[in-house]
């Protein structure tokens, strides 16, 4: 396979991997619109984010097996069709339960594409190119928490909450049929899907230190950026009473942070991950402690909220790729596999964050920041520890 052509291909699976982070980040202005439509309390509407979440988290430690059983084009399309289906049928929905249900399932569909795809990279590369496409690959990731919320804004101002799926819909259906006439099956090592062996497979990989560490570091970090979207939406648009398109903008900068924070590791790649652990931490944690001062000491203000949210996603998005690299380069004859159990539990972790989320008050940023305290003193204790061993 020739190099330009193998760039052809990450192109193309580069293009539709944000569609896992899209699906949260331009649904998420519409939450207080959901709320109202349906009549409900607005930790249900919240956990409609968290159990699409807890759909990719749980599916993704299956599709690692399928991945690396059945390749990766076939599960893609089987699993694209379905989600297109799926996300259809939920701006049809008639309560929130029928929202929540149709969101899991949207979540365990997506989780099998996000995985092939994910895996198709490392398919493609190795050594210091896999790191260099990985980080590629969470710069592309980035790009849905920039734009997606954007278009869910102004989708929700002007239609309604339902128009952000009909864009889905669209999105995903034009990544099927791009995979469906360009992408060939890309996976070399197949292994027997026979159960005992994948949990063989599983344990081993979770029982590599490195792995897990960085596993539980990346799902924290990424808990950042959905507790904002659980509860961004009702401190800005209903305790400030900024609009949804307004909304859509303020979150634009956060994913503009992390995208940001992505491309300066990529300048920072050859630093060692101790020295960047070390300083993107505890810089956060500072930021942290600048947002609880603000909100203790200064009224409710976009502009006391705003700078060290971002200056502490930043920082954020400068390490995630790190780990997640990482990880990938553990285990080359199993990326499948690696892959899921790194997604999945990524995305769990996330989840039970957002899930937890629906308990934080929206009327004040204080909660939100001493979430946010939490989060980091966990991710420097495990990275002390890491050090240590």
């Amino acid at each position: 396979m020739s190099i330009s052509n193998r760039y052809w291909l990450a192109v193309i699976s580069l293009a539709i991997i944000p569609l896992s982070g899209m699906s949260v980040d331009i649904y998420v202005p519409s939450l207080p619109a959901v709320t109202h439509y349906f009549n409900v309390d607005k930790s249900l509407s919240q956990l409609t984010v968290a159990a699409y979440m807890f759909g990719l988290g749980i599916m993704q430690l299956f599709a690692g097996a399928i991945s690396d059983s059945f390749g990766r084009k076939k599960p893609f399309l089987i699993a694209m069709a379905l989600f297109v289906m799926i996300t259809i049928a939920i701006p049809f929905s008639q309560n929130i339960y029928q929202l929540l249900f149709l969101r899991f399932m949207q979540g365990i569909v997506l989780a099998v594409t996000v995985v092939s795809l994910r895996s198709v990279i490392p398919d493609l590369f190795q050594g210091r190119e896999l790191s260099i496409m990985m980080n590629y690959m969470v710069m592309a990731w980035s790009i849905g928490p920039i734009i997606a919320p954007v278009i869910g804004g102004y989708l929700q101002q002007y239609i309604g909450w339902q128009a952000s799926f009909y864009f889905l819909a669209g999105y995903s259906l034009l990544g099927f049929f791009m995979v469906l006439i360009y992408l060939p099956e890309t996976s070399i090592h197949r292994h027997p899907f026979h159960p005992k062996k994948i949990l063989k497979r599983y344990s081993e990989i979770l029982l590599n230190r490195k792995f897990l560490d960085g596993l539980l570091i990346d799902g924290l970090l990424y808990s950042l950026i959905l507790l904002f979207a659980v509860v961004g939406p009702f401190l800005i648009q209903t305790a400030l009473h900024y609009s949804a398109a307004q909304f859509g903008h303020i979150a634009l900068l956060v994913g503009l942070a992390w995208f940001l924070g992505a491309m300066t590791n990529r300048v920072l790649v050859n630093v060692d991950l101790v020295i960047k652990s070390r300083l993107s931490l505890w810089g956060m944690l500072f930021m942290i402690l600048v947002m609880i001062a603000f909100s203790i000491f200064m009224p409710l203000n976009i502009y006391f909220l705003l700078p060290p949210l971002l200056m502490m996603i930043g920082l954020g998005g400068i390490l995630f790729p790190n780990y997640a690299a990482r990880a990938m380069t553990l285990f080359p004859k199993t990326t499948g596999s690696a892959n899921a159990l790194f997604g999945g539990f990524l995305f769990m972790i996330s989840g039970v964050a957002s899930a937890l989320g629906t308990f934080l008050k929206s009327t004040h940023a204080l909660p939100l920041a001493v979430a946010y305290l939490c989060i980091i003193t966990i991710c420097l204790l495990i990275s002390a520890q890491a050090e240590k061993n």
